[in-house]
Formats: structure tokens, sequence, C-alpha cells
């Protein structure tokens, strides 16, 4: 995917501005659903709401009583608030604002700031949205968390976009048949493992999705779309070093002896570099209605990327002296049963690297880096809470054999969840 052809999105999406409006979904950041309005100050009408989900890890494969070489307890089987949102948003006319709030105990009590944007409607058909919003790339990663039906978005999403949210300006809207969004951010998601929302350099990333949402008899309808992104990424260099004398008691006598003096050679500083990443992805959804069962899709998604992974296994071709390929994708059904119920079942694979060997011996042999997860859920509704079971039958290479040979390492796991929102 090159610059050029998120480009001619962006020239698309303002041609189709200048046509007639039409119902359908707004901008990434619109208000939710349950928002009501608690306030009129001067002219402006704010609406408060959230949501607190808390999770119980009834049982986890890889759930341990022990702690890791970093100190952190690798136990997961406990209970957690995974997430704690408020948003207040606030609107006058054509101009909106939204703020919002995140807590959770994942790892240890954080609370942060999660969005904070300004959006201009510039007609019913085109808004402008500039700050920290989510990531106009797919259908999974803009998804709100308090209305996707599964727990945690798929791997290749924590991967690529990890975190969702992105500082940035974004223009969205809609016509007829089409959905479009596109912008131009910072390139470094909150959740990036390694800058953790800090831009290390002045170029930006431009990302968009264009797509269609295609009405058909008795509530049937076919909505899909095609995602891009290019920028680039930062590999940081390194400061120089001196020499260094290493003493090593080979006899344990605890004198130094001559003979046991090695000097270490310093070595130069190293410059810090950018690379190119792209990243090309295609979603598909097709919506039912049984009228005395409830609504239903059935939805895939997949995407293909270079030097993207900010989450899951780090991309730094620079260190690595290669490109690194990613490719990952997820097929889905979910089905209401009554207003009080809903099942869905979720198979998602990603490969890190589709290039990733190492030497064994004397040959070089490829290594699987690809994670898979069947996921089953079951969730029941009143109102405005809702109760989720899931299992996630997971498999990821990060294991090892007895013999030290990379191996794949089981990682099934029962997850109960309360949520709430208000």
């Amino acid at each position: 995917m090159t610059r050029a052809v998120v480009a001619t999105q962006l020239v698309l999406a303002a041609a189709i501005a200048h046509a007639d409006p039409v119902p359908g979904p707004g901008p990434v950041e619109a208000a939710p659903v349950t928002a009501r309005p608690t306030l009129t100050r001067r002219g402006w009408a704010v609406d408060l709401s959230g949501y607190v989900q808390v999770d119980a890890v009834a049982w986890s494969q890889r759930s341990v009583d022990e702690l890791g070489a970093d100190g952190a307890p690798r136990n997961e089987e406990r209970v957690l608030i995974r997430r704690g949102r408020l948003r207040a948003e606030a609107h006058r006319g054509r101009v909106r604002t939204a703020i919002e709030f995140d807590g959770n105990t994942t790892s240890g009590a954080t609370a942060r700031l999660l969005a904070a944007n300004v959006s201009y409607a510039v007609s019913p058909y085109a808004t402008l949205t500039a700050g920290l919003f989510r990531t106009p790339f797919g259908v999974e990663v803009p998804m709100a968390e308090r209305t996707k039906p599964f727990l945690e978005p798929p791997t290749f999403a924590r991967a690529l976009v990890p975190g969702n949210y992105d500082a940035g300006a974004m223009v969205s809207g809609g016509y007829a048949l089409v959905r479009w969004s596109a912008g131009v951010v910072n390139g470094a998601p909150v959740g990036d493992a390694r800058w953790h929302g800090s831009d290390p350099s002045s170029s930006h990333d431009l990302v968009g999705r264009i797509g269609a949402v295609v009405p058909g008899p008795r509530k049937f309808w076919v909505e899909g779309g095609v995602s891009g992104l290019a920028g680039s990424g930062f590999h940081a260099g390194s400061p120089a070093t001196k020499d260094d004398l290493q003493w090593t008691d080979d006899n344990g006598d605890g004198l130094v002896n001559a003979s046991e003096l090695t000097v270490v050679p310093g070595s130069p500083a190293t410059p810090s570099a950018k690379y190119d990443r792209t990243a090309l992805g295609g979603d598909l959804a097709v919506h039912w209605c049984f009228c005395r069962l409830g609504e239903g899709v059935a939805y895939v998604e997949a995407v293909v990327a270079t030097n993207l992974d900010r989450g899951v296994i780090y991309a730094d071709p620079v260190a690595s002296s290669r490109d690194l390929r990613h490719a990952g994708f997820q097929l889905g059904v979910v089905q209401t049963v009554t207003k009080y119920a809903r099942v869905g079942v979720r198979y998602d694979r990603y490969d890190a690297d589709r290039d990733a060997n190492e030497v064994e011996g004397v040959h070089l042999v490829g290594i699987d880096k690809t994670f898979t997860t069947l996921s089953l859920m079951a969730s029941a509704h009143w109102h405005d809470a809702r109760l989720l079971a899931e299992y996630d039958h997971e498999r990821n290479p990060f294991g090892r054999g007895d013999d030290g040979t990379p191996t794949t390492r089981a990682s099934d796991r029962l997850t109960l969840r309360a949520q709430v929102e208000f």
C-alpha cells in the first residue's frame, strides 16, 4: 500500500462530500446511544455517559503462582477492572467536543486520558475531527468496546493498532451507499509497546477506509470496505560505549590475576533511522433479522501489513536487517436470541512474521510465529447491564520444548464479564 493510494482515497472522499446527504453511520467518535443530556450552559448541551467492565478470569491454562523475570506476577486467575470509562461530550450547532477517561487494573491500578477531540460538521455528510480519536482502519479498531460482542479485539488488531486511539486529524462522512473516513495520525497509538503514544519522529501516517452499505429485503443488508495505511516507523540509535575491563575469577581464589582480565571493546554510536510501513485491509459483513428470534451478522476481516506490528512482536526492520511481513484475519458469526441474549463464535489468526527463521545446527529452518484463537461467547442482557461468558481456545508460538526448540503452547481460558452502562 503506497502513500499515493491512500491519498487517492482522500481525494475520492472529498468529492463524495459534495453530494446529497443520506442517513447512515456518523463519524468514528459519534455520541454513544446511551448518552443523556445532563447540562445546558451558554448554548452548549453537555452529555455524560460511561460504563464499567468487571472481568473474572475463572480459569487460565497459562496461569501460574509465580513471578516472571521482570518481577510481575504470572497469575491470571483473578478479578480485575478491565475498563472503567467516563465520557463527556458537548455540542453546539455544528461544533462538538469530547473527552474520555479510562481506569483499569489490568497491569496495576491505572488512570489515563483516552480520547479528547474537537469536531466540526462541514455539512450533513462530512465532519472534520482533530485530537485523540479512534484510528479509522478496518471495522474492529474503530468499534467502541462497550458494544463489541466479544471480550477483546482479535490478535491482529491488537498488534497493528494497539490501543485503538491515536492523535491527528480526520475527515469522515457518507453519501448514498458510501461511507468513508480518512486521516493523518502520529503513528504511535496509545497502546504502542515501545513509544506508548509519544511520537518519536516528525513524519505522520496516512490512514483511512472507504466502504459501502447495501440494503436488501426483509432487513437484510450487506456492508464492506477497504482500508489502507502508509507511514514511517522509527528505529532508535545507540550511543557510543567505552572500552570496559571484565574480571572472571577462574580459580575462585578471590584475587585478581592478569590472566583473568579481559578487555571488552567499546562500540561506536549508531544513528537513529526511519523505515516505511504499510497495511491493506478488507472487511465484509452480512446482516439479517429473524423476526421471532433476533438480528444476526456474519463477518470477515483480513489485513496484510509490512513493518507495522506495534503491540505483539514489535516490528523493527532496521534491527532485523529485513522487512517484517504480517498477515491476519477474523471470521465470526453473532446471533441475537430475543432481546435478552446473544451467542457468537469467532476464529482469528495472526502471523507476526511470515518469513521468520532461525539456525538449528547447520540448517536454516522456518519459525511459525502464528497466533490463533477460537472464541465461543454467550451473553445475557437486561436494560443497560450485560453478563458475558467467553471461552478462548488460544495457541501462541512463544513456547519452548524440553530441547529448547520453538513450540506452540496452549493458552486456553474462561472469562466472565459483568458490564453496566450509564
